[in-house]
């Protein structure tokens, strides 16, 4: 189950429309209450304590959305590794709660305990913290070198992702993800909580970022550089205090890679500039793990960039050349299979932007009625109204981008050519046209001089008759 776009519930729905079932935790930190939803499995209903405030309402509405927006791989990460929040729950005109997925049962174990084993629960990252004989000893498997990086990658990989879109995690801990011990992967929780641009302030203990001493500056994208960091580091070697020591034994035991060189310039750095971005780090995990980046945009792309395979306006006709541009699949040279270069009855110019055939329909903005996505079921974001009754104005790169409309360039462009055709089929038609007319002319003339020498021998022999008759 994909735990964002497989939603069945539309973005906005009433609390009576989410019935309660089995209860998973109450009064647990903001929550009062999550339980499954009666008749939904595998779906939650996240109770506030008390209702949530006007920004907060504003940056719920834009994460609901905010997948609608992305690349096919940054929507697989969301599906995969998130449990992005789906719907927003109201009671009358107040925001008490939010719908989201349940973690995929890998994420689960039962643990050996005195009295027997236990039934299966939540594995925090938590467990990657602690000596390899702890987790043999209640039944888990011994994490080795391989599942630790595995692990750091898929947070960092969420990492990025979050700082692409301007999303602050804020609270990055061991209990705020979810381990699977046979894969590697994690699943990150608590996603209703995040900010766009920044938020308030939240930390557990020992992750103070030293660049941040006090609460006179929010959280950002920078402040979760750093905790990630130490997520990093802790998660590589099983130290939980402190991150420089922690590195000093990866730097230890793995040498000063660029992995360990950017980890020291994020845990050391004076100034929040020189932080390296998530995206370094990632891309030093993947090179000593041996991997590569899922097809994506670049780190360097702002929120909302759009389609991952294709990115950019090409050439279509006999001379566009049978190079593709950079970015571009298969996919995007046309469902038939031939590259775009070998159309030889197309000129012109056209935005491939946004054309995936991966790519799920986008949904409709609140204020109008949402299609479904496709293949999914999903009602999609847009049910409710725009201002959700709080006021809150949808901003750009919040809402779902719009049905594809017809690209106005590429059209001109090929009446422009349908014009330069006409206009050749002009010129070489008159060119016929005045030869033909010019045949014409050359027999009359010809006719009237024959008819002239004709009229002049005529006229001589009349006058040599009347001078000898007379």
């Amino acid at each position: 189950m994909r735990t964002w776009s497989d939603s069945p519930f539309p973005s906005r729905e009433e609390l009576s429309g989410v019935p309660e079932g089995k209860t998973i935790s109450q009064d647990n930190g903001e929550s009062r209450l999550v339980y499954e939803i009666k008749d939904s499995p595998g779906w939650l209903a996240k109770l506030y304590k008390r209702p949530a405030d006007a920004g907060r309402t504003s940056d719920l509405q834009r994460l609901v959305y905010l997948p609608t927006g992305m690349s096919q791989a940054d929507q697989d990460l969301v599906d995969r590794c998130l449990a992005w929040p789906t719907t927003r729950l109201y009671d009358g005109p107040d925001l008490v709660g939010v719908v989201m997925a349940k973690a995929p049962d890998g994420f689960y174990a039962p643990l050996k305990a005195l009295s027997g084993w236990q039934d299966p629960a939540p594995l925090p990252l938590d467990w990657l913290m602690k000596p390899a004989d702890k987790c043999a000893q209640v039944g888990l498997h011994r994490p080795d070198l391989a599942l630790r990086l595995r692990a750091v990658e898929e947070l960092l990989a969420v990492g990025d992702l979050f700082a692409r879109h301007d999303i602050v995690y804020g609270d990055w801990s061991y209990r705020n993800a979810l381990w699977n011990q046979h894969t590697g992967e994690v699943f990150v929780i608590d996603m209703d909580s995040c900010g766009i641009g920044s938020r308030e302030w939240v930390e557990s203990p020992g992750w103070a970022d030293p660049l941040f001493p006090d609460r006179s500056r929010r959280p950002t994208v920078a402040s979760d550089s750093y905790k990630l960091a130490v997520l990093t580091v802790r998660c590589l070697t099983a130290q939980r205090q402190d991150p420089l020591e922690a590195l000093r034994a990866v730097e230890a035991s793995k040498g000063d890679t660029s992995l360990v060189r950017l980890l020291r310039r994020t845990l050391t750095a004076a100034r929040l500039e020189d932080r390296p971005k998530c995206a370094e780090l990632l891309e030093a995990v993947r090179r000593i793990r041996g991997t590569t980046a899922s097809a994506g945009p670049s780190a360097t792309s702002g929120p909302g960039a759009g389609a991952d395979n294709v990115t950019t306006w090409v050439k279509v006709g006999p001379s566009a050349g049978t190079a593709r541009p950079s970015g571009t699949t298969r996919a995007a040279s046309g469902a038939s299979g031939t590259d775009v270069a070998a159309a030889s009855n197309v000129t012109g110019s056209v935005n491939l932007r946004d054309r995936s055939a991966a790519r799920p329909a986008a949904s409709a903005p609140e204020s109008s009625p949402s299609p479904s996505s496709s293949g999914s079921g999903r009602p999609g974001p847009g049910s409710g109204s725009a201002a959700d009754g709080s006021g809150a104005t949808p901003t750009p790169g919040s809402l779902p981008p719009t049905s594809h409309t017809p690209r106005p360039a590429a059209r001109s462009t090929s009446r422009a050519a349908a014009r330069r055709a006409a206009m050749a089929r002009g010129r070489s038609g008159g060119t016929s046209q005045a030869a033909a007319s010019r045949r014409p002319r050359r027999h009359a003339v010809i006719t009237m001089l024959f008819c002239a020498f004709c009229a002049l021998i005529a006229a001589l022999c009349i006058a040599r008759y009347v001078l000898g008759w007379i």
